[in-house]
């Protein structure tokens, strides 16, 4: 490397939220990483730029790198976003559009572990495979789209290390499997309908997505991160004042110990079951956090959405219940003393007792807690359980409902 050798430049735009927080740290790693790739200095900023999505409610990723990079004089822009977005059937880890040297990262696609590391991965291939490659980074003139035309449709499967150069082996073989299924760059109006919230943009020629039913799931479980289950609880406050004030009622009267010794561990579990299930299904039916659209083309991404929102909901009860049983334990263990449990029950009493007595109320007490979450907010459960993003696609679609509702309505 020589003095004289040009400094290139990416730029960074995040959604608010986790794909912030990721680009704040790929700003500090990604030069590095990106220089092992070729001779070339690079500097990584992250720029101040909205993403504001269409009218469409797609996220055109090409307008918004093209103006930032005419303003800023980027050599490349990189999008990270925590919408998801497919190809078909198919989720989508990155894409972009060679020509513009704007690319765009779909965090849900990169699953629920390992997801910084994945993240990076995806740049670094996406920026010096695509969008900057090593004979063009640190060039003078760099700065231009290329008007050549870009490599095929490249598809890869979700493996271990999805996003590195492990990848590199099933390039070939994941494109002809492409092909073969139909997948491929030239896409129509179907599989324009059927792309959901990530949209299709005409000049998007390189797309990096994942294949089969592990993809999928990891899709799942990359959307359960996104929406950050464990914020669920502290919006359930009704919730939980409810949960606790049924699971005090088991505490203090010698019925419920009686009955909650006599139980036995099955059927423990299956009253747990069943409180932590009633909640679940309340809280998403008395939110309204199921969706249930009558566009065909969504079907796919609204299974997916409700799959992640019930799992969402499921952590968020699941951790209450956990919350609530160590509370409930302790005021067992500190309310009831042992020779008047023992004279309760009429034997001799055991840690195991303390433990069932518990477990009972707090049961008890998420089924109480399902009542009093009719009194929490819809608008902070929602904000609760969804990313950004969700929130504004979900509301998109509210609307679109409502005027498709409208216009059915007869004068």
């Amino acid at each position: 490397m020589t003095d004289a050798t040009r400094t290139t430049v990416l730029d960074l735009v995040a959604d608010p939220g986790l794909p912030t927080e990721l680009a704040h740290r790929l700003v500090r790693d990604l030069p590095a990483a990106l220089e092992k790739h070729d001779d070339a200095r690079w500097e990584v900023r992250l720029a101040d730029e909205p993403i504001v999505l269409d009218e469409r409610g797609a996220l055109p990723a090409l307008d918004i790198g093209d103006r930032l990079r005419e303003r800023d004089g980027a050599d490349a822009v990189v999008l990270l976003t925590d919408l998801p977005r497919r190809s078909g059937a198919d989720p989508v880890v990155a894409d972009g559009g060679t020509g513009h040297r704007v690319g765009l990262v779909s965090l849900p696609a990169l699953g629920a572990i390992n997801q910084y590391r994945r993240c990076r991965d995806t740049v670094v291939r996406l920026v010096t495979g695509h969008l900057v490659p090593p004979a063009r980074a640190g060039a003078e003139g760099s700065g231009a789209p290329d008007a050549g035309h870009a490599g095929p449709l490249t598809r890869i499967d979700p493996g271990p290390r999805a996003g590195t150069d492990g990848d590199h082996r099933h390039r070939d073989r994941d494109r002809d499997r492409g092909r073969a299924d139909g997948h491929d760059a030239r896409r129509g109006p179907a599989d324009d309908a059927d792309a959901g919230s990530g949209g299709v943009e005409d000049e998007i020629d390189v797309r990096l997505a994942l294949t089969g039913l592990r993809g999928r799931v990891r899709l799942l479980a990359g959307l359960v991160r996104a929406n950050r289950p464990w914020r669920l609880v502290p919006s359930l406050s009704p919730a939980i004042a409810a949960a606790a004030a049924g699971a005090a009622f088991g505490i203090f009267y010698s019925n419920i110990w009686e009955l909650a010794t006599a139980l036995g561990t099955a059927r423990q579990v299956t009253v747990m079951l069943i409180a932590l299930v009633g909640m679940t299904a309340w809280l998403i039916l008395d939110n309204r956090l199921w969706e249930s659209r009558r566009h065909r083309s969504l079907r796919e991404e609204m299974v997916l959405s409700n799959l992640s929102t019930v799992i969402t909901v499921a952590c968020g009860v699941l951790a209450m219940f956990a919350l609530l049983f160590v509370l409930a334990l302790v005021a067992a263990v500190l309310v009831i003393p042992p020779d008047y449990l023992s004279s309760t029950l009429m034997r001799e009493s055991g840690p195991d007792d303390w433990i069932m007595i518990a477990w009972l109320s707090t049961s008890m007490g998420t089924v109480a807690g399902a009542l009093g979450s009719g009194f929490a907010d819809d608008g902070a459960v929602r904000q609760a359980a969804y990313s950004r993003r969700e929130q504004e696609r979900r509301a998109r679609l509210d609307r679109a409902d409502d005027g498709d509702r409208g216009r059915d309505t007869p004068a």
